[in-house]
């Protein structure tokens, strides 16, 4: 089920806004795609998000994901207990899973998101992209905190 209340990117972000706090995460669809995670990059609280830029990433043993936001804005929360369990961001990306909450000095930071409905139809969209995964590969996995 995609949320009707959150805002979402076609790169599979999700947005709330409440007041001038904005919290972000991935979404379920995406989430799942990765499947088993292994590693996890985000800022730092303070730091600066800009437009269009990456700042941050999520690995698995299948993809690598860049983590962006179409509007700027200053870090002021960073969920630390996905550093401890990844498993936090594939079980409940909706709500425990969040990423980071950031503010906006933006005049229009709405712009530009879809709708759950838009979101849903964008999935229907690319999943034919989307190849099947392929036998596991093996190795030990590795979770780890970077921070830059």
């Amino acid at each position: 089920m995609i949320p009707d209340y959150l805002k979402y990117t076609p790169t599979h972000e999700w947005f709330l806004f409440k007041n001038k706090l904005i919290t972000v995460g991935i979404t379920k669809f995406i989430a799942d795609e990765l499947n088993k995670l292994l590693y996890l990059d985000l800022p730092k609280v303070g730091d600066e998000i800009l437009s269009g830029i990456s700042f941050g990433e999520v690995e698995s043993l299948e993809l690598l994901m860049d983590i962006t936001s179409p509007i700027n804005g200053e870090i002021t929360e960073v969920n630390e207990r996905l550093f401890e369990n990844l498993d936090i961001l594939s079980n409940d990306p909706y709500d425990k899973g969040w990423l980071i909450k950031f503010v906006s000095t933006e005049k229009q930071p709405f712009q530009g998101f879809l709708t759950a409905k838009e979101y849903a139809a964008h999935i229907e969209k690319i999943r034919s992209t989307f190849q099947p995964r392929q036998g596991k590969r093996h190795g030990k996995a590795v979770k780890r905190k970077v921070r830059r």
